[in-house]
């Protein structure tokens, strides 16, 4: 084994060159406490993937030092000025990746070699001189399997940013592989940045109302400790064990059923049910927890990597005997609240408390809980091409609280757990608390809140609280929609039929063109139009993966059906969108029964014809656009500015801003809602164009407006055989691409919708084509 996992060149060989910002309230918690026990390693964060694909050492080096040379963090040593402490953050830093090669070993060794690195390397502390705070350890099983351990300090590193590293990772491997260029999108935000405005927004007044409501809530505070099998030692060890229990599934569907019911979150319903077991240990009615949140509420903090968490206090009164069910309402309101003023630092809510400094125990709360929905994405797995990344459990890094206790959903269910203080509690004793936190949850009953109008307060604590299953543990979503973002869309999600007992087609659209289509499907069915365009003007987007876009689209669709079966439709672009969401939703267990693609290309399709092939295809495709849009304005049937936009002169020059002033456009047509979000179109195109879809095995319908192009260049199942190996039909329905859902279209739509969703939920024998859809063509995929 090579003596060192990430080697900081030496002063000679790092640039003289290094930019100092300030530390968070945080990092400076971290530096002190690292500094008063400097052979601790409970700060440290370890974590375990499990990687698949075309694998090699050299690869997964060169892509982790791309990653550090792009986020500053990963290249960050901490500095103390007569100013405070500072991070340094150099110009350089070269990494080196250790291998422990698993290859020639049994499984039972492989598995016993792997947790003893592993073990060691979470319990192995990163020196404050350091220049760095990230190693990793590579140890391949195989060359398509293996193991990458990757141990971070909690001064660089929060479960967010983890989710970042691990996706940028796999995408980077894959690049690599293919023989493409590393196409991250650009850092437009550090960590040092965001540390700045910290500093200056902290100082700004503006969380004056924030302090006053933790001044009010930390009043007469007084510790909550769970009494310890001995005495607290006089000086910390932070030697900690790690217990579990997997919850069964029907009880874990009863938590999320009551917590709904509640109008909470399932972290309510979990911390209630601990705050009520561990008030029955102590023997004291104020229970005392502290929860770690993100703070990343503003998009722009979304990308980056760093330790942006805070630590907050929930005090909860629970009365021996008090029903589990005021609990919950109350630690609800907490969390709320608690999120609204998530922005005053934990540093200064010790001062605020007024306890007074000591080392030897956790500052203000002994207990602490955490709820993990995911680490890295949808079923804890990151995908790209042929490389994959699942998590696995961590290592133990020592116990940073008395009692630390966490929920976490793994492919197996929901597991329980508790890292205790061994130095302080028996195995025993831990276990014992983790049974009783169980029985608390058993007794759970499904409570309806009481109903009333919501006033505007209620209304933000609901939204602050449905953030708090994204936000606790540091942890965040699979993708990067902010709560309110998620709230706004799920606003304007619209229902057709709503109350008819058929699985409803469930449209990922960017504008409500179904109207007429729901009308012709008739009421066996629900249509749910999920929008998917960003209200408000358009403006640029940072690059994402289409994956996490279309885990973003899942999260929707389970807000306005939780439960499949599913039925999902998109247009245009937005086809694909609704091909990926089918892959994750079958990953989650769940049924689609058919996917409809309305003139949606199959990504990779244009993309991945010769460089002349595809010159070809778009001079034919603009020779056929710009006459057909323009007779379109002509006619007035779309505005004649949207036409104009889509010329790169027109915008450069501003010739429509001038087209305004000269009263060019008084009379001009209507704006097309269609063509007016083609800006977000085109992102979605964009992000697509390095999406490429897995085979999919299930049913397929694609509709293909009949003025589509035809010929060698233009498949007429838009690419999809490629990518579809179940049954795929494709008809031929009337008019332009924006048209195709008017009367005529939709009667046809509707009819081979109804038709075809019959025969596969096995209502009668699948038939082909009838008269009346002579001038429609369809195409099975045997014919294809």
């Amino acid at each position: 084994m090579n003596s060192i996992a990430l080697d900081i060149a030496p002063a000679h060989e790092v640039e003289a060159g290094y930019a100092l910002f300030p530390a968070t309230a945080c990092q400076n918690r971290f530096w002190h406490e690292q500094k008063a026990s400097p052979r601790a390693t409970a700060l440290n964060i370890a974590f375990r993937l499990q990687l698949s694909g075309p694998l090699d050492a050299a690869s997964i080096e060169q892509v982790l030092g791309e990653l550090v040379a792009r986020h500053e963090i990963l290249r960050t040593g901490f500095l103390m000025t007569g100013a405070g402490l500072r991070q340094q953050v150099w110009s350089r830093a070269d990494f080196r990746l250790e291998v422990v090669d698993l290859s020639g070993f049994d499984d039972k060794a492989a598995v016993a070699e792997a947790e003893r690195v592993g073990v060691q390397q979470a319990r192995t502390p990163f020196e404050l001189s350091s220049s760095s705070f990230f190693r990793a350890v590579w140890l391949p099983r195989s060359r398509t399997q293996g193991e990458l351990q990757l141990t971070f300090h909690s001064l660089v590193m929060d479960g967010w940013s983890f989710a970042i590293v691990v996706r940028e990772l796999v995408e980077g491997l894959a690049a690599l592989y293919a023989g493409h260029d590393f196409d991250y999108p650009d850092v437009e935000l550090h960590h040092g940045d965001y540390a700045l405005w910290k500093q200056e927004f902290l100082g700004s007044g503006a969380l004056d109302r924030a302090r006053a409501h933790w001044r009010q809530e930390l009043q007469g505070f007084t510790r909550f400790d769970v009494p310890g099998d001995r005495p607290r030692p006089q000086e910390r060890r932070f030697q900690g064990i790690i217990r579990s229990i997997l919850l069964p599934n029907t009880l874990s569907e009863h938590l999320i059923a009551a917590a709904k019911a509640q109008g909470v979150t399932l972290f309510s319903v979990a911390a209630s049910g601990l705050a009520m077991a561990l008030q029955t240990a102590a023997g004291q009615s104020k229970v005392a927890i502290s929860t770690q949140m993100s703070v990343r509420d503003q998009q722009e903090l979304e990308g980056v990597v760093g330790p942006l968490i805070n630590t907050v206090i929930l005090r909860l009164d629970v009365a021996p005997g008090s029903p589990i069910a005021s609990v919950i309402a109350q630690c609800g309101a907490k969390l709320s609240d608690a999120i609204e003023h998530l922005h005053v630092p934990f540093e200064e809510m010790i001062e605020i408390a007024g306890e007074p400094a000591d080392n030897n125990s956790p500052p203000l709360c002994s207990v602490n809980f955490a709820l993990q929905q995911s680490f890295v994405g949808v079923g804890d797995e990151v995908r790209r091409q042929d490389f994959a990344a699942t998590t696995s459990p961590s290592f133990n890094a020592g116990a940073l609280y008395d009692l630390n206790f966490f929920m976490v959903r793994r492919p197996d269910g929901w597991r329980i757990s508790c890292e205790g203080d061994t130095d302080l509690y028996d195995i025993e004793t831990i276990d014992r608390h983790l049974a009783r936190w169980r029985e608390m949850l058993e007794t759970v009953e499904i409570v309806e809140a009481p109903r009333q109008a919501p006033t505007p307060a209620k209304a933000a604590a609901k939204t602050a609280a449905n953030a708090a299953a994204k936000f606790a543990g540091g942890v965040g979503p699979s993708g990067f929609m902010t709560q309110a973002q998620l709230d706004a869309k799920a606003r304007n999600i619209v229902q057709f039929n709503e109350n008819a007992p058929g699985t409803p087609i469930i449209a990922l659209n960017n504008t409500a063109v179904f109207y007429e289509l729901a009308r012709q499907i008739g009421d066996e069915r629900p249509v749910i139009d999920i929008p998917m365009v960003p209200e408000g003007p358009p403006r640029e987007f940072p690059q994402r993966a289409y994956e996490d876009i279309a885990a973003d689209a899942v999260r929707l669709i389970r807000l306005a059906r939780p439960t499949g079966p599913y039925i999902l439709m998109g247009h245009c672009v937005l086809g694909a969108l609704a091909v990926e969401a089918a892959h994750q939703l079958r990953r989650e267990g769940e049924t689609v029964e058919l996917v409809i693609l309305n003139d949606s290309w199959c990504p990779g399709y244009r993309e991945d014809m010769p460089w002349y092939d595809r010159l070809l295809r778009k001079i034919r495709v603009r020779a056929y656009d710009i006459p057909r849009d323009f007779r379109a304005a002509r006619r007035r049937e779309t505005s004649m500015v949207v036409f104009l936009k889509q010329f790169r002169t027109v915008r450069w020059f501003h010739l429509i801003a001038l087209g305004h002033k000269l009263g060019l456009f008084k009379n001009d047509g209507p704006n097309n809602e269609l063509a007016e979000n083609l800006w977000y179109i085109g992102h979605l195109r964009m992000q697509q164009m390095r999406y490429r879809a897995a085979p999919y095995d299930g049913h397929v319908q694609i509709f293909r407006s009949g003025q589509a192009l035809k010929g060698r260049l233009f498949a007429h199942d838009l690419g999809w055989h490629q990518v579809v190996t179940g049954k795929l039909v494709v008809t031929e329905i009337p008019g332009m691409h924006d048209q195709m859902f008017r009367a005529n279209g939709a009667a046809l739509i509707g009819r081979q919708l109804r038709e075809r969703l019959a025969a596969i939920e096995g209502k009668l024998v699948e038939s082909g084509p009838t008269e009346e859809d002579a001038s429609a063509a369809v195409l099975s995929r045997a014919e294809a």
